[in-house]
């Protein structure tokens, strides 16, 4: 009777701290720094060739999808989608398929390969932070899993490899934390930007910096008389007619961009707002900017759908 008791005993202890040993990333306390590094292609005076704007990341929030819960992922305090995490993967529900798609799994052993859901320009790819993958490879193998001491806990960390781009900076996945360059990104080289990096994460213990950073916002954009959150486009995407809204006053030139660069429409604006219409563009990807008086206050991306 008594090795039963004891049998039972370690079984239950065996399945709590089996439960317990992935350390989940879906944390409402954990909050992530990333970096967009910007090169717009062929600058012209006054744009700037090359800046940096740092996304603040947060999850927090529930909605229910087919019967099951999902937490929301906040990028500068808006929602940019639903997530759910289950035995080490992190789950993204799309809606156009009414699906999960995985995008992290940390059960991932060296030489198992992870399959991409998208390519470099297909905007619809379903990860939260960036519009593509911005790589033409379709999948990644692990070369290495490794326990380190990483803000505060041990935990396992994924380094992928790709052997048909050998100088590509390599991938790595943090359990409870992320992708090394983003939340859930990988490297984007798509529309002008020239690369993305996590800098900072935040947990109840403390803040942590990674890719050599100093500061959790490395913005190199700065406007004096009113805050970069009072320039806003909505709805995003872009169905049937937008409104881009900003102070009175504060801005006398909008440019518009598309995902190769190109300057597609510049607005002389005469009142708080301008009205995008989708029918004078073509379904796609695009990126405005804002000026006052010469001085880039904002760029931003949108979709034509």
């Amino acid at each position: 009777m008594k090795k039963k008791l004891l049998m039972v005993t370690f079984l239950a202890l065996s399945t709590s701290l089996w439960s317990q040993d992935y350390i989940p990333m879906l944390d409402e306390e954990n909050t992530w720094s990333v970096d967009i590094y910007y090169s717009i292609f062929e600058p012209l005076p006054p744009n700037p060739c090359c800046f940096t704007i740092t996304d603040q990341l947060t999850v927090g929030g529930t909605v229910t999808h087919n019967g099951m819960d999902y937490t929301q992922l906040y990028i500068d305090g808006a929602v940019r989608c639903d997530l759910r995490e289950e035995n080490g993967i992190v789950y993204k529900y799309d809606e156009n398929e009414e699906a999960d798609k995985v995008l992290i799994d940390m059960n991932l052993e060296v030489g198992e390969v992870f399959n991409l859901l998208g390519s470099a320009y297909d905007v619809s790819f379903p990860i939260c932070h960036t519009a593509g993958n911005g790589m033409t490879y379709t999948s990644m193998t692990v070369e290495t899993v490794e326990y380190l001491d990483i803000a505060g806990e041990t935990r396992k960390v994924i380094t992928f490899s790709n052997y048909s781009q050998p100088s590509f900076t390599q991938i790595k996945w943090i359990e409870g934390i992320g992708n090394i360059h983003g939340f859930d990104g990988f490297w984007e080289l798509l529309d002008i930007t020239a690369g993305q990096a996590l800098v900072c994460f935040t947990n109840s213990s403390g803040t942590y910096y990674f890719n050599e950073a100093t500061s959790c916002d490395n913005t190199t954009l700065g406007i004096d008389d009113f805050s970069e959150e009072a320039i806003v486009l909505y709805p995003n995407p872009v169905t049937s007619k937008s409104i881009l809204q900003f102070p009175e006053g504060a801005v006398d030139r909008i440019q518009i961009y598309n995902v190769s660069g190109k300057l597609v429409t510049e607005i002389r604006p005469s009142s708080n707002h301008f009205v995008l219409d989708m029918m004078q563009y073509s379904a796609g990807l695009y990126f405005y900017q804002v000026f006052s008086e010469k001085k880039l206050l904002k760029t931003a991306q949108f979709i034509i759908r």
